[in-house]
């Protein structure tokens, strides 16, 4: 009976040996598929992108000499394009124009608001008249209506007004301070306008605003540019980051604040994850994210960025 129960025992000792061999290589193998499905994983497509400044024509000029090229890096104050300005007389014309309308406006404000005690329905008469001048002083300008036209108008409500000024025995003058600065401040940006049309008639540098690299030059020497043209663009190097678009599989391991370790200009540094956005795919199913540049590196123009995500 001894016996049969020692056996029993080393059966069952067996048994559980091998029950707890089975459950540590269970583990064991658990723990080893965690160690190697780790969270941190690498992109290589990802890219560096800038803030991009465009210099542009304020006014119709002529290239007379560009001083730097395509990939150059320019400081602020670099002297880039050397440009003519070009005032046609047929613009100076419509700027002088402009400058005597604006002052017959004034006049007639300041002046021919002055309007004699009647009933409302001759002060009715009066303002008409007085729209109706208005009105063909303007087509006149533009060339719409004759001379003879126009001085009918002006002739009709000289009328009007000197009937209104012998019907009342004194004049009320009314005036509204804010339509005479509002047509006084259009006088002078007028003049304004005119000034700097004929200051800048010579020949003027155009310098970087701010530190650079010249991605493109949109004009030649001797080009005409129109006002608004693009001269140049500039990639403002104090303003970049890193753009890289993220593998379906690894989408959901990728979060804001997260470390990304990559080398750019030979330099090992790391930025953080600034944002995420669905990348332009016909799935839609994989993310673009943007990464931080430490603001003590200089960036140039580099592709092909290794980035290691760390989880």
């Amino acid at each position: 009976m001894e016996n049969d129960i020692t056996k029993l025992l080393k059966k069952r000792m067996y048994l559980s040996i091998i029950f707890f061999l089975v459950i540590v290589f269970c583990v064991s193998f658990i723990l080893l598929h965690r160690t190697d499905r780790s969270d941190d994983f690498t992109v290589t497509n990802a890219c560096l992108v800038y803030e991009q400044s465009q210099l542009q024509a304020a006014n119709p000029l002529i290239v007379q000499e560009i001083h730097i090229e395509e990939g150059a890096h320019v400081m602020q104050g670099t002297l880039l394009v050397t440009v003519q300005n070009v005032f046609l007389d047929e613009e100076l014309d419509r700027l002088q124009k402009n400058v005597e309308l604006a002052k017959k406006n004034v006049e007639q404000i300041r002046y021919g608001a002055a309007v004699p005690q009647n009933t409302p329905s001759q002060t009715g008469d009066l303002d008409a008249a007085r729209v109706r001048m208005e009105r063909m002083n303007e087509l006149y300008e533009m060339g719409a209506v004759s001379a003879a036209k126009r001085n009918e108008a002006v002739a009709a409500y000289e009328q009007e007004k000197n009937t209104l000024a012998r019907g009342s025995g004194q004049d009320v003058r009314v005036q509204d301070p804010k339509i005479i600065q509002a047509a006084e401040e259009q006088l002078k940006k007028a003049e304004e306008a005119l000034l700097k049309a004929c200051d800048n008639t010579g020949t003027i540098g155009l310098f970087a605003s701010r530190e650079g690299n010249v991605s493109r030059v949109f004009v030649k020497e001797g080009e005409h540019v129109e006002n608004g043209g693009n001269i140049l663009s500039l990639d403002i190097v104090e303003n970049c980051w890193i753009e890289a678009e993220i593998p379906v599989e690894d989408v959901d391991l990728v979060y804001l604040g997260q470390i990304v370790r990559y080398e750019l200009n030979g330099l090992s540094v790391q930025g953080t994850v600034e944002d995420i956005v669905d990348a332009d795919t016909e799935n839609g199913d994989k993310k673009s994210v943007r990464i931080s540049v430490p603001p003590d590196i200089t960036a140039r123009e580099e592709k092909n960025i290794v980035l290691h995500f760390s989880s």
